[in-house]
């Protein structure tokens, strides 16, 4: 492989990584909020372990966070 190669492959997996987790990340944070603000407002538990899930899962995005 030389370098041209190399550094093509760095490229597509910093490009993609880029498109997606970033997106994935802000889009969890607003549902997390949106299911937390329903947990308190309406005091069902349905909505609080919703937000637990996606929280677990969001840990999942951000490898330092958890």
């Amino acid at each position: 492989m030389d370098a041209i190669t190399a550094h093509r492959i760095h490229f597509a997996f910093t490009a993609t990584y880029h498109y997606l987790f970033p997106p994935l990340t802000m889009g969890l944070a607003l549902l997390i909020v949106i299911l937390k603000s329903a947990a308190l407002r309406s005091g069902e538990a349905h909505y609080d372990r919703a937000a637990r899930f996606w929280g677990a899962s969001s840990r999942s995005t951000l490898p330092w966070a958890s």
